[in-house]
């Protein structure tokens, strides 16, 4: 069993080190955890999040699609469709 507190206080952790870029950190069904933020011209989903960084990263130049995709994503092993770049593995 989990312990919620831990799991929560890690997710606030990582959204800290974003330094205001995530809007949104949370974990999938999986226990991945990925997030959502803005970049200067795009807006990015994050996937594989931990106290180091990110394993993925998507950009999208629509902000609006970037949120759809996100609220889609089940496992860490999703990848949404439409971005415009990607980094990591």
């Amino acid at each position: 069993m989990r312990d919620m507190a831990l799991d929560e206080d890690l997710l606030r952790r990582i959204k800290a080190l974003g330094g205001g870029s995530y809007q949104d950190v949370a974990y999938l069904r999986d226990g991945t955890i990925i997030g959502i933020g803005d970049l200067m011209f795009t807006r990015a989903i994050y996937i594989d999040l931990d106290l180091n960084g990110w394993g993925k990263r998507f950009c999208f130049e629509d902000k609006d699609r970037a949120v759809d995709e996100y609220a889609k994503l089940q496992s860490g092993d999703d990848e949404p469709t439409g971005w415009i770049a990607r980094r990591g593995r």
